[in-house]
């Protein structure tokens, strides 16, 4: 999940898969992350769904993982409202 804005909430692809694309982005910490293997974030994968949706919380990406996340966003990412 990248944010939550009232009863909704955006969020970007996890996958397995090596990245491919210059906005896709591995994460370092994994690990500590409760991924059970090497993860790849994939920026332009986006889907804005119901909180509602939201069942458990399963992990939390690490600090340095997120402020690299947040680094690509602001170089790549332009939402259109």
């Amino acid at each position: 999940m990248l944010w939550i804005d009232g009863d909704d909430f955006v969020a970007a692809v996890v996958t397995s898969a090596k990245p491919r694309t210059q906005t896709d982005i591995i994460l370092n910490d994994w690990a500590i992350s409760s991924l059970r293997v090497v993860s790849t974030v994939r920026l332009s994968r986006l889907d804005c769904l119901e909180k509602s949706l939201l069942l458990a919380k399963i992990g939390q990406i690490s600090q340095s993982d997120a402020k690299r996340l947040k680094e690509l966003w602001d170089l790549y990412i332009k939402p259109q409202f």
